[in-house]
């Protein structure tokens, strides 16, 4: 099945910025020799793509603007015609020429057009065509695509899968509320959430944000329980809960009963336990507080300690200016034992790739999600080191 979104626009301004092509003989659409001597700056506000480059486009040196797209019909489809901030544009580069390859600008100058296509590299073509299919780019290509480039793209994944987790949370945070209340809502929030992946992910979440509104202090557990499951099937209420297709133990009730068994322990546990012992020995503490029946498995608690427990240690750290605690949430983000599901290493597997001691990470979930299958091939070491081997 095609991909709807083959490749972003983003891969080509990185091919323009970075000169990943052949740049010995180009030619303007028109046939005008051009030669590139400044690629220009990238714009990151409104306007042209790049700034201030400078080009010789036959025997006539040209300083301007560069605007990138990956058909010529786009300039006038994204209103570049009728917008004076792209009078400046010197040269329109697109990766293949199509019915409408001409542009004009508002003041009525005609800019130069470059096709990328044709001075693309053979492997580029194929990361490009193997883009356009469902699964990963480089598969198929992992024959010259080394395998250290693809661990030291996961280590990057992993770290910023943090970063990612830890402003997941940050979303859920109630700035109106004391630091210990607002971080505990945040991180309750992140536990229901997770236990709600992959079908009643959001179900699970607002639930979890809608119990705030709700008195529940009680010091019985079956209480406690009892009080959020009637919330949680009131058929006043409708959560859009989803029960087909999915494992006994993975359907809403027994879900919602572990969420609020892990609930009732973070309120159990006193706040300043969170920031002055270590994470690992804090999870510990919180194990004793959850009641051994309603317990998530094993791979389910695992998740929940490394997506949201230790992100929501990193995010108190942030908050309370404590560098230790954002340094001991780091240190076992990094260096704890690793549950990745399987879907999420099958992919890279069925690649090509090894999923070894370095790369068994729950980064791996980032790297599938938010690079390869988002085709965010031009941020990644493994694209970079194919096209460049």
């Amino acid at each position: 099945m095609t991909n709807r979104n083959p490749y972003r626009e983003e891969l080509f301004q990185w091919i323009w910025q970075e000169i990943e092509f052949d740049c010995s003989n180009l030619k303007t659409i028109s046939g005008k020799p051009l030669k590139i001597i400044d690629t220009g700056s990238r714009n990151v506000g409104a306007g042209p793509d790049f700034l201030g480059a400078h080009v010789r486009i036959g025997h006539r040196d040209w300083y301007g603007s560069v605007e990138i797209h990956k058909k010529a019909v786009e300039w006038n489809q994204h209103e570049h015609h009728k917008d004076t901030e792209f009078n400046s544009v010197i040269l329109h580069v697109i990766y293949s020429a199509d019915t409408s390859t001409g542009v004009r600008t508002e003041d009525g100058h005609e800019p130069f057009t470059l096709e990328l296509k044709p001075y693309l590299t053979k492997k580029i073509h194929q990361l490009l065509d193997q883009k356009q299919r469902s699964g990963i780019a480089c598969s198929g290509n992992v024959s010259f695509i080394n395998q250290e480039a693809f661990e030291k793209q996961v280590e990057v994944a992993h770290r910023e899968y943090l970063e990612y987790k830890v402003e997941e949370l940050l979303a859920f945070y109630d700035p109106s509320l004391p630091i210990s209340n607002a971080w505990q809502q945040s991180i309750i929030t992140g536990v229901y959430q997770a236990l709600g992946i992959p079908s009643n992910k959001s179900s699970m979440k607002n639930l979890a944000q809608e119990l705030f509104g709700e008195s529940l202090q009680t010091e019985d557990f079956a209480d406690f329980s009892a009080q959020i499951e009637q919330f949680a099937f009131n058929s006043e209420r409708d959560f859009q809960w989803k029960q087909h297709g999915m494992r006994p133990a993975s359907r809403p009730k027994p879900r919602v009963k572990q969420a609020a068994a892990i609930h009732f322990a973070i309120q159990k546990v006193p706040f300043q336990i969170f920031f002055k012992n270590s994470p690992g020995k804090t999870w510990r503490e919180l194990m004793v507080h959850i009641y051994p029946a309603v317990r998530p498995g094993k791979s389910r608690l695992s998740l929940i300690k490394q997506i949201v427990y230790l992100p929501g240690i990193y995010l108190l750290g942030d908050l309370l200016h404590s560098t230790r605690l954002k340094q001991t949430a780091f240190d076992a983000w990094t260096s704890s034992t690793q549950y990745v599901p399987p879907e999420m290493k099958t992919p890279f597997k069925k690649a090509g790739f090894s999923i070894n001691s370095s790369t068994k990470k729950i980064g791996l979930a980032h790297q599938y999600k938010r690079y390869c299958r988002e085709k965010n091939c031009h941020r990644c070491e493994v694209f970079k080191k194919a096209i460049r081997s």
